[in-house]
């Protein structure tokens, strides 16, 4: 892999905001802007100002609003299964005293 192909990837990386995408992760899985807030320790607006963050990273709708509520997509669903999987092995990865360097 040429160093432009690299540095290419990792600006790419380097512009996503990782807390958006564990806050899209909460909602998923509590379906609830408030349940949400509660489980990250901030407020209802900050989760949904996080949520329209992440919907600009990918091109399939990742909500349907229901009356006053909002539902999460198939796409969301699996698209979150796959993020929480990543983030649960990153976190592992970094867990204290599990760094072997």
């Amino acid at each position: 892999m040429s160093s432009m192909d690299c540095s290419f990837k990792y600006r790419r990386l380097m512009e996503v905001d990782f807390r958006s995408i564990l806050v899209f992760i909460a909602f998923v899985e509590t379906g609830s802007l408030y349940s949400a807030s509660l489980i990250l320790g901030c407020s209802p607006s900050s989760v949904s100002i996080h949520l329209k963050r992440v919907r600009h990273y990918f091109d399939e709708p990742l909500f349907i609003r229901e009356g006053r509520n909002l539902e999460s997509t198939e796409y969301a669903v699996n698209l979150s299964q796959q993020l929480k999987e990543f983030f649960t092995t990153f976190d592992t990865f970094f867990a204290k005293g599990n760094v072997n360097l």
